[in-house]
């Protein structure tokens, strides 16, 4: 079901009828859903107003055209943008991760370049084993410029990182997994179903505590233990206060599910 306060030419977005899912769609089929600079204004948009959007508690980004979630960059372009433009790329492909509702991306084929980076802002990277996930950018003379040096090697270390960015080789589906790029690996004829499974998840969990979960590890890497501790307390004294705790609580005691609202 789609929805008018979302559109977009090369990017679609719909709502499920019977769950508070929304399912974006990089739809630039013709070109392997390579990400213009338009769409990455759209990405930035969208994402805005999902955080406002009480219809959605989590969201699921995939490619259209069922060839791939995204081939990367529309490289011509990067040619043509001023080069202040070209300073700031990750924020855009940071939209996912600023989404203080959970994301997950979808990945059955190519996954390379800005794509990649837009999937690794995701919280969560299924993928098929068809899936395959290259930084190709230094063989073009450039690198990875929208956050990927800097994800790649907060998911895989420097050394995982570097023989992926340095030499600009793809790497299976299997390996992504074993490096921890992939959150989880599953048959091609199971990816809905898992998919689902985990938005409907995620959907029956309180959308307040998620978004502090959310916050908090996201930022745990640019603080010091002692301060990822005081981020942590500081949460969860909010969180216990809220309704959506007291709810939990009272349904665990008498053994239901809980209703939780985000507040």
């Amino acid at each position: 079901m789609s929805f008018p306060d979302y559109k977009a030419d090369s990017i679609r977005f719909e709502i499920d009828n019977d769950a508070p899912i929304g399912r974006m769609y990089l739809d630039r089929i013709p070109k392997l859903n390579a990400v213009t600079m338009e769409m990455r204004r759209e990405l930035i948009d969208f994402f805005e107003k999902i955080d406002e959007d009480e219809r959605v508690r989590v969201v699921v980004l995939r490619g259209a055209g069922g060839k791939g979630f995204s081939a990367g960059g529309d490289i011509p372009q990067f040619l043509e943008v001023p080069v202040t433009q070209l300073a700031n790329l990750a924020y855009s492909m940071s939209s996912p991760e600023r989404c203080t509702k959970p994301v997950i991306a979808v990945i059955d084929g190519h996954c390379y370049g800005g794509g990649l980076e837009l999937a690794l802002s995701c919280d969560f990277r299924i993928a098929t084993p068809a899936a395959r996930f290259a930084f190709p950018e230094i063989t073009l003379g450039a690198l990875p410029g929208s956050g990927g040096t800097q994800r790649a090697v907060r998911l895989m270390g420097v050394g995982r990182a570097r023989a992926m960015v340095m030499t600009g080789r793809p790497i299976s589906a299997e390996q992504a997994e074993r490096w921890g790029l992939v959150t989880w690996l599953v048959a091609a004829d199971k990816l809905e179903d898992e998919v689902n499974a985990l938005a409907l998840h995620l959907c029956g969990l309180s959308p307040v505590a998620l978004s502090f979960v959310k916050s908090v590890v996201t930022h745990a890497p640019d603080v010091s233990l002692a301060g990822g501790f005081q981020m942590e307390g500081k949460a969860m004294t909010v969180l216990t206060q809220m309704r959506d705790f007291k709810e939990g609580v009272a349904a665990w005691k008498e053994k239901r599910r809980p209703q939780f609202r985000g507040e």
